[in-house]
Parts: structure tokens; sequence; C-alpha cells
């Protein structure tokens, strides 16, 4: 995870992602608190340099992934509310490959 969150290009994405999931739930009348996305990257920011993500690890043992219920859903609750998703949206279209490919087997 060191390599995403270093990278001022990824760690953009990231906090984008964290940005449209913010909005998601406000659509939806569920109060974060005010500064949800900088306290969850100060969290990630402690993690150990060599902590790998749940889907990370499904991916590398090509095992389904939480794909559709930790990405999917941002996009398809968004676009219920009318929120705008692209960040998950394109997440979520480039991680399917390797999800549809784990089902598979």
């Amino acid at each position: 995870m060191a390599a995403y969150r270093q990278v001022p290009e990824t760690r953009g994405l990231i906090t984008d992602l964290m940005r449209e999931i913010a909005a998601v739930a406000a659509a939806q009348g569920i109060a974060l608190e005010s500064d949800v996305v900088g306290n969850s990257l100060a969290f990630m920011d402690k993690a150990g340099p060599s902590i790998k993500a749940s889907m990370q690890l499904d991916v590398e043992a090509r095992r389904q992934t939480e794909l559709e219920s930790l990405i999917g859903v941002i996009g398809r609750l968004g676009r219920e509310r009318g929120v705008p998703t692209p960040v998950a949206d394109m997440i979520y279209g480039c991680l399917l490959p390797a999800d549809l490919l784990a089902r598979a087997r």
C-alpha cells in the first residue's frame, strides 16, 4: 500500500475516491465526521509500508474479490442518488477483469 499512498497521482485517486464515498454517504443522509477524508488518509499513512489491502491479497491469490461490495456499491448508490462517482467507476472497471477471472476459476 505504501507505493500507492506515496505516489502523488495515486494518492490523488485515493483522496478523490474517499471524497466520492463521503458525497454518496451525505446524499443518503449519513452523517460522517467533518474531516473524514483527512482522518482516513492519516490512518492510512500510519499503516506499515508492507501492509496489503484484502482485495489486493485476493487478486494475488486469484480469488474472487470484494469488488462489488467495496467499490461497485459506490457507483451504484451514486447513480441512485445522482452523485457522480467517476473515480469509483474507473477503479471498478480496471479491477473487474481480475475479479471476473477469479470468479471463473
